[in-house]
């Protein structure tokens, strides 16, 4: 079975980057991801039109090109929202809105085969690359191969921040901004400087927990600041993202070349 990429890299102390995919559903953006050189993808659920036969072929798409593949589903409440995306070949679940310590455990203990939890089990799966092993040897391989990032996305996850990164199977935190801010009845306002302290107590809560913390970056600024100060999970910009502001700056730059 695939080693999981994320894995192998915190193992040596090193920072993941990756990117996500809100739109784009053709397999052949794994390759195009992977020539990129990113470590893993996020193809997200919670706000997009994807189906889970889209995930499932992205999802084994990635893992043919290296690529960690991390699906963010449409919520927590359902185990089989988690499981699914990780018997169709996710290598870890970005899960979003967790507030608290509890939360965090139930998904662990629906995301892990015994003794960690009661996943329910088939092993012959894109999950397992259908390589033929035992099966309790099979679900200790996958136990320690996949991850659980916690989204902390509201003023309760990060007051809460400290018991969810204790939680045993939670692997890394994640600060939302866009739902943090809109928590704090400020949707938006990326410059509020109580978002910075936020990544900061986030990310103390993963250290003293032995965890990796992270967010999303837009720039190579972004990525220098935090990655120095000790991020490890760095999801740049998404496939839309890139497009548009590629796209835009270049046919600005061609309708000066052309005076118009």
């Amino acid at each position: 079975m695939k080693p999981n990429p994320l894995k192998t890299l915190w193992s040596a102390g090193k920072p993941a980057f990756g990117t996500w995919t809100l739109i784009t559903k053709h397999p052949r953006i794994m390759k195009i991801l992977a020539a990129c050189g990113f470590d893993f993808v996020i193809i997200e659920m919670e706000h997009s039109d994807f189906d889970m036969e889209t995930v499932g072929v992205l999802s084994m798409a990635a893992r043919d090109n290296g690529l960690a593949p991390v699906v963010r589903p449409p919520g927590i409440s359902k185990p089989h929202d988690l499981t699914r995306p990780l018997d169709a070949g996710a290598m870890g679940l970005l899960l979003p809105n967790v507030e608290t310590a509890e939360e965090a455990a139930r998904a662990v203990f629906a995301t892990k085969y015994y003794p960690k939890g009661r996943r329910p089990m088939n092993l012959r799966l894109p999950a397992t690359d259908y390589m033929p092993m035992k099966p309790q040897e099979t679900a200790d391989y996958l136990n320690a191969q996949t991850i659980l990032v916690a989204m902390i996305e509201t003023q309760k996850g990060l007051d809460n921040v400290d018991a969810i990164a204790a939680v045993d199977g939670i692997d890394a935190l994640m600060v939302g901004p866009d739902d943090l801010t809109q928590d704090w009845g400020t949707p938006g306002q990326f410059d509020d400087p109580r978002l910075e302290a936020a990544h900061l107590r986030v990310l103390e809560a993963a250290k003293k927990a032995g965890k990796v913390a992270g967010s999303s970056v837009q720039n190579e600024e972004a990525a220098r600041k935090w990655v120095g100060r000790g991020w490890q999970w760095v999801p740049y910009a998404n496939d839309v993202a890139m497009v548009l502001n590629t796209g835009t700056a270049m046919v600005k730059t061609l309708r000066q070349i052309g005076n118009r």
